[in-house]
Parts: structure tokens; C-alpha cells; sequence
């Protein structure tokens, strides 16, 4: 028995176009088409997410690392340019302020010691301040309680100020206004509405226990003699499980029609007060289901290192990722020919030029917001 692809298939309307629908009805066809088209986005985003692992494994991941290489080779080239070629002063420093910036870039990325040499060397703080933050360091943690053996010295010593007092002293009345919300006497309109939740929960379920019960007496395979029918019983049982597991109505519904137990226009003939109960269900089913598919873009989105309001669609996913391999490309492209022009004394001189108006503009940036 193959799987029904959608399930939505056995909720299509009356063939009869004469017939009109009850309000219901209608509710039932818009949330089969809802979770019909949910579903298949889900399809769609999985796909697109496998396609985009194994294109980032396979292509932007070896591009990313050639262009991290090619950037540590920049950074080589203008150490050895600061060694080796004679500058003025302000030029030498530029050069150097340029050179700190790249190698402190560069050392989120990699952990090459060539790259913590050059920033040591040209960025790097000295001994007098590294003492000083040392010193810094203590003093705040001496005056904060950061430090757990500072504490335990002073503890010895009989310091009136035990450790974390400023938070114990709020904690208390944290914890109070936490009680007093939890014994807070709920409201009439509260009580009611809990009381309709619950009874909606509890009619969904038995709902849904009705369908999988006569699912289960039909088609449970400890009763079929024959082997490829047990085996055929038994995959179809596994999907049952799983669809009651997830309170999936429509697959439960798919099920039925599937095993011969309901015809393909069956729902239409269901009363209202039954289709009621089968549209809450629905509802929440739709809710999980949207709530999934967020989950999913979210990992994707963290799994790639961008916003989730970037993620727009599976296209838009492989067209963003095309372009990105593109670009890192490109950037490697223009790193190579501006290494090569590096190798020009001439050049140098220009490019020591242009990176002093930059840093002279970030300077004035800093000081009219700052």
C-alpha cells in the first residue's frame, strides 16, 4: 500500500458544484488546504536545506578557507613591507595601524601563530599595559567579589560584607512577587476559559482516539497469517502511530480512506458538531506545524551565520547562496591583483595614502558621535 503523498487529497469539495457547503465544511476545506500547503513548504525547505549543506560543503566552505589563506598572505606581505621598505614616520605608522587591524580581524578566524606574532608585534599592548589592565583587573574584582579566593581571604579575615550580598538582598523579594503571582486567586473569565480549553483538548483526543482505534482493529498486523501482508500491515501501522503520535487528523482521515475504511467523499456526509471538534483539531495541528517550520528556518538560518529575516524562500535560499559564493570569489580575485600591485614600491606609497584618510574619517566619525 504506497502512502498517500497529501492527505489533503480525501478532503477535496463535493463533486456535485450544485452542493452547498455548511459553514463547517468550508472551515474543514480551508484548514486541509492551510496544512496541505504548510506541509509542502516544509517539503520544500528540507530539500532546500540538504541541497544547501552539501553546496556549502562541497563549494563555499573550501572557497572561504582559500580566501581566509589568501587574506593571512596580505597580512605576511605587509609585515614584510614594514620591515623592509623604508618609510617616513607617518607613513611607517599607518602602515602599522593597518597591519594591527587586519591581524586583530584575522585572529577571530584563525589560529595561526604567524598572524598573533604580527599583531603582538605592531598592534599588540605593551608590558606597562598589560600591567595596568592587570591591575585594573584586580582592584574590580577585589571591590565586585569576582574573585572566589579574594572572597574566602576576606572571609577569613572577618569581613562584615559577605560575597553576593547585593543580590541576596534582592532575592527575597524576587521570589515573594513570583509567589504572590503564582497564589494569585485567578479570575472568573481565566477559570472559564481553562475549563473550555481543557474540554476542547479532551474532545479533540477523543476524536482522535475513535479514528485510530478503527484504524488499529482493521489493519493491526498480530492478526494477519500471511507474510507480506503482516510486513504490509505492519509499515502501514507504524504511519498510524505516528500520525495519533502527532495529533495529525488528516493523516488519521488519509489512513482510513487508504485501508478501505471511509470513501473519498465520507467527511462531507459528517455532522457539524463532529466537524467542529475536527476543525479544533485542525487548528492546532496548522499552529504546530507553522510553529515547526519556524524551527526549521531558525536552525537554517543560524546554521549559515545570517538573520532570519533573511530567509525568504528554498529559491531565494540558492539564488543568496549562489551570490555569496560568487562574491567570496570575486574578493579573492581582488586580493590576489592587490597583492601583486603591493609588490610596487610605488603602489605602496598610494595605498599608505589611502588608508590614512581612512583611518582620519573613522577618527572624525568617532569624535562627532562620541
Amino acid at each position: 500500500m504506497p502512502p498517500l503523498r497529501l492527505p489533503a487529497l480525501v478532503m477535496t469539495q463535493p463533486a456535485q458544484t450544485d452542493t452547498l457547503l455548511s459553514p463547517e465544511q468550508k472551515t474543514f476545506h480551508r484548514l486541509s488546504q492551510q496544512i496541505a500547503k504548510v506541509r509542502q513548504q516544509m517539503d520544500d525547505w528540507e530539500s532546500a536545506m540538504e541541497a544547501t549543506r552539501q553546496r556549502v560543503l562541497k563549494d563555499l566552505l573550501p572557497l572561504r578557507d582559500q580566501h581566509l589563506q589568501l587574506r593571512i598572505q596580505l597580512l605576511v606581505q605587509l609585515d614584510t613591507i614594514s620591515l623592509t621598505q623604508k618609510l617616513g614616520k607617518a607613513d611607517s605608522e599607518t602602515l602599522s595601524q593597518m597591519i594591527a587591524r587586519l591581524a586583530e580581524n584575522l585572529m577571530t578566524e584563525s589560529s595561526d601563530s604567524q598572524v598573533q606574532e604580527i599583531y603582538d608585534r605592531h598592534g599588540g599592548p605593551d608590558a606597562e599595559e598589560q600591567a595596568m589592565f592587570a591591575e585594573m583587573k584586580a582592584s574590580m574584582e577585589g571591590f565586585f567579589n569576582l574573585n572566589p579566593e579574594a572572597a574566602g581571604a576576606d572571609a577569613g579575615k572577618g569581613s562584615s560584607e559577605k560575597p553576593g550580598a547585593w543580590t541576596e538582598e534582592e532575592t527575597p523579594q524576587r521570589q515573594s512577587q513570583r509567589e504572590s503571582q503564582r497564589t494569585r486567586p485567578k479570575t472568573g473569565r481565566q477559570k472559564a476559559q481553562e475549563a473550555r480549553q481543557a474540554e476542547q483538548a479532551g474532545q479533540i483526543r477523543q476524536s482522535l482516539q475513535g479514528i485510530y482505534r478503527r484504524l488499529v482493529s482493521a489493519v493491526h498486523p498480530d492478526r494477519e497469517a500471511d507474510p507480506i501482508l503482516r510486513a504490509q500491515k505492519t509499515a502501514l501501522m507504524q504511519r498510524i502511530n505516528q500520525a495519533y503520535g502527532e495529533n495529525d487528523l488528516l493523516q488519521l482521515l488519509a489512513l482510513q480512506h487508504e485501508s478501505g475504511l471511509m470513501e473519498a467523499q465520507a467527511v462531507h456526509q459528517i455532522g457539524d458538531a463532529q466537524l467542529k471538534k475536527y476543525n479544533q483539531a485542525l487548528k492546532e495541528h496548522l499552529a504546530t506545524l507553522k510553529g515547526k517550520m519556524q524551527t526549521l528556518q531558525q536552525h537554517l538560518a543560524g546554521r549559515l551565520g545570517i538573520p532570519l529575516f533573511a530567509i525568504h524562500s528554498p529559491h531565494a535560499l540558492s539564488r543568496d547562496l549562489q551570490e555569496t559564493i560568487q562574491a567570496t570569489r570575486q574578493a579573492m580575485s581582488g586580493l590576489r591583483q592587490e597583492m601583486k600591485r603591493l609588490s610596487q614600491p610605488a603602489y605602496v606609497k598610494r595605498w599608505i595614502k589611502t588608508a590614512r584618510r581612512e583611518l582620519a574619517s573613522e577618527d572624525y566619525i568617532d569624535d562627532d558621535f562620541f
